[in-house]
């Protein structure tokens, strides 16, 4: 989580501006969920809350393992669980419950245990799928959703690749020396959308049209204003409709419940080949 705006600077009166915040919160740490919403177990979830605001959460292998020892999938806990604490953690805030340190540093464990299950993501199997690039526009205040957004396009089968707020010469570089078949351009705030809009232009002008570019996140604008602004191909709110249109070109990638990511010096665990349903 980070704090990019000063409220002198955008005109706006500090606490109206820290009230907005707190409002985008709310909606950008409600990360990707499945349509129907997702179920996840009470008693887990308030073990999950409760470790997340310890001081072994440090470790995000403390919280995973933990988790995982009560026979839930890693995917499930990245995907499921850590969205649906991000969710609480923003309710929380909202309601002066938990202060902005309490938030930001829970926050940050979150995108530790991400990062976590990614690695095992990369450490289990190549991807042979369409590769995507999702960009988060300028202004947010939250990028974990963008990263369970890459970590569920990984498990299905696509690469992908996470840029937080790039230059124009960034990502121009990066697009002269890759080829990525979808782009997500993520908007959490109104204050992002110009950053989002100029985002798909340079997407857009390098793509030469070759690039399908969706535009999408909890920026509080209708799908048609959305899609008119940005001049996206497409507005994307849920992963679901981008694995749905791109379904028989990826196949989902098995992860393994007795798998951790090796550290530098340490030794790979054996695997026992549980596979993760997507």
């Amino acid at each position: 989580m980070r704090d990019n705006g000063i409220p002198e600077t955008q005109g706006l009166d500090g606490l109206d501006w820290f009230a907005g915040l707190a409002r985008e919160a709310v909606g950008r740490l409600v990360s990707v969920r499945d349509e129907g919403g997702t179920e996840v177990n009470q008693a887990h979830l308030e073990l999950f809350l409760k470790i997340l605001a310890s001081d072994s959460a440090v470790d995000p292998g403390v919280l995973l393992d933990t988790m995982m020892g009560l026979h839930l999938e890693p995917a499930m806990i990245a995907c499921d669980y850590a969205t649906e604490a991000a969710r609480v953690l923003g309710e929380g805030w909202l309601s002066d419950e938990l202060s902005f340190v309490d938030v930001t540093i829970r926050t940050e464990r979150l995108h530790g245990l991400v990062r976590r299950v990614d690695e095992m993501v990369a450490d289990t199997t190549v991807s042979k799928g369409p590769s995507a690039l999702v960009l988060v526009a300028q202004a947010e205040q939250h990028t974990l959703g963008a990263f369970v957004l890459a970590l569920q396009l990984r498990l299905a089968g696509f690469s992908a690749v996470v840029r937080v707020a790039p230059a124009a010469a960034e990502l121009t570089l990066l697009l002269a020396a890759n080829r990525f078949d979808v782009a997500v351009v993520s908007i959490g705030c109104t204050a992002g959308l110009e950053s989002g809009v100029g985002l798909v232009r340079t997407l857009r002008l390098m793509s030469r049209g070759e690039m399908r570019i969706y535009a999408g996140g909890a920026v509080p604008v209708t799908d048609d204003v959305l899609l008119e602004k940005t001049g996206a191909d497409r507005v994307l709110r849920h992963v679901s409709a981008l694995l749905t249109e791109y379904k028989g070109q990826v196949s989902g990638r098995a992860l393994d419940r007795d798998f951790k990511a090796s550290q530098r010096s340490g030794a790979r665990s054996a695997l026992k080949g549980v596979s993760v349903e997507k």
